[in-house]
């Protein structure tokens, strides 16, 4: 593979991907990609971004993602393509149904079980379902808060066992289920549960009988470990930074665990830019150490992940920083150079949806429901 070097190389030790990886037998495969000659010609970053960018996400668009895939490839997709333009096609019959209509319309896929309970409907994770690792939900309410940040309305309809639900469903069986005492993960709950319920401290009593507020969730989030969350804490972050930015959209004041948050997201960020490697990718160790794995799948991984986080944290002024610039750069030509090859689906869409967050602030209109810093 080539390398286009822009600052300067640094060859370190290897490092281990901190997501579950999807197995082997069920990687992202190529489809029929054209890539047009000015985005395959190396020129120096930041020229010519915004059409590496551009290219990068229709790549990813035009991969094939099969029904045969497991459940946890196909959210994986429409995370990093978005619900109204990821497609996927039966092997067989060569017929394209979009992904989050196949899901609501009830059609089968390996490692999906939804579970009604009484307050909603579950979705079955690898928490309590061990036996589908890999397969089916990697993480607690993923999937759910993965379509929120889509803007998946309360109303959307899906067929289960031969009734009719909402996503609201899903959403209150998220709420109900989070506990501080339970040794949960919250990342993923912070997000559904600010989205459609807000980030006031109104309290609610949980499933357990247990008696909590928002407040009392992002805290538990706060103080639990960064660096030894999946992904190199990159999805506490995502989801402590989304709860954040829209405590401030609602309204709400920069104190009491909202400044902690605060801080803790400053922290972070001047730690993924100072541990950045010189041809713009993140460190392959994530937060912890500067690392550069030479492997293209964990750069895209980490580096990936790392952007996806920051196009939400980082302020207008932040993301046309030249250091960012290099850094969506370098990870839009990994992608475009592993056209030809199978990507683990987990760091191919984490950072498609990282290159989407970035274009749609830096040169689109970003949606309604993103909750982003606010303007100087």
């Amino acid at each position: 593979m080539r390398r286009y070097l822009f600052l300067g190389l640094a060859l370190m030790s290897l490092t281990s991907i901190g997501c579950p990886p999807a197995p082997k037998d069920d990687p992202v495969k190529p489809g029929r990609v054209k890539i047009t000659d000015k985005a395959d010609t190396p020129i120096e970053a930041p020229d010519g971004v915004r059409t590496r960018i551009e290219d990068a996400l229709k790549q990813v668009r035009d991969r094939d993602l099969l029904t045969t895939h497991a459940f946890w490839t196909v959210f994986h997709g429409i995370l990093g393509t978005g619900p109204d333009k990821t497609m996927l096609t039966d092997p067989k019959t060569k017929k394209r149904v979009r992904a989050i209509d196949y899901i609501c319309a009830g059609g089968e896929i390996r490692g999906m079980q939804f579970a009604p309970t009484q307050h909603g409907l579950d979705v079955i994770d690898v928490r309590t379902r061990p036996d589908l690792q890999f397969v089916a939900q990697g993480h607690q309410d993923q999937f759910i808060a993965e379509m929120a940040q889509w803007g998946i309305k309360k109303d959307r309809k899906f067929r289960v066992a031969g009734r009719d639900y909402t996503f609201d469903d899903f959403v209150r069986q998220s709420r109900m289920r989070a506990s501080v005492k339970q040794q949960q993960e919250l990342s993923w709950a912070i997000i559904i549960v600010a989205q459609f319920y807000g980030t006031g401290p109104e309290p609610w009593v949980n499933s357990f009988g247990e008696t909590l507020n928002y407040h009392d969730v992002v805290r538990y989030e706060l103080n639990a470990s960064i660096d030894e969350a999946a992904c190199g804490g990159t999805h506490r972050l995502f989801g402590l930074t989304w709860a954040y930015h829209l405590h401030l959209k609602n309204g709400g004041k920069k104190e009491g665990v909202w400044k902690d948050v605060e801080a803790r997201i400053d922290e972070y960020k001047e730690k993924a830019l100072k541990m950045q490697n010189g041809d713009g990718v993140f460190s392959t160790d994530y937060f912890k150490t500067r690392d550069f794995n030479p492997d293209p799948q964990s750069r895209i991984s980490t580096t990936g992940h790392i952007v996806e986080w920051l196009a939400l944290a980082m302020t207008d002024e932040e993301l046309r920083d030249r250091r960012m610039q290099y850094a969506v750069n370098a990870l839009a030509m990994l992608i475009l150079d592993a056209r030809e090859q199978n990507v683990e689906s987990g760091a191919l869409y984490h950072a498609a949806h990282g290159l989407h967050l970035y274009h749609e602030r830096v040169f689109g209109t970003p949606a309604a429901y993103l909750p982003l810093p606010p303007r100087k």
